[in-house]
């Protein structure tokens, strides 16, 4: 599992499309219940980032 920020990501809809539903519901949950960070399966969270970054320009890179 990774740790991720809830704000960063659940208040970022720009994310939403790369997120899977684990994640979304994971960040969902933690924001409804006032935790500032959530835990997601490590797996899903690399894809994501990976997705990010595939979507981005040349050179930019989504960091934790």
């Amino acid at each position: 599992m990774v740790e991720i920020e809830v704000d960063k990501y659940y208040s970022n809809r720009g994310y939403y499309p790369y997120m899977t539903a684990q994640i979304f519901d994971a960040l969902e949950a933690a924001y409804l219940s006032g935790a500032a960070t959530a835990l997601v399966p490590e797996t899903d969270y690399y894809v994501m980032v990976s997705n990010i970054n595939a979507s981005l320009c040349k050179g930019q890179t989504a960091t934790r």
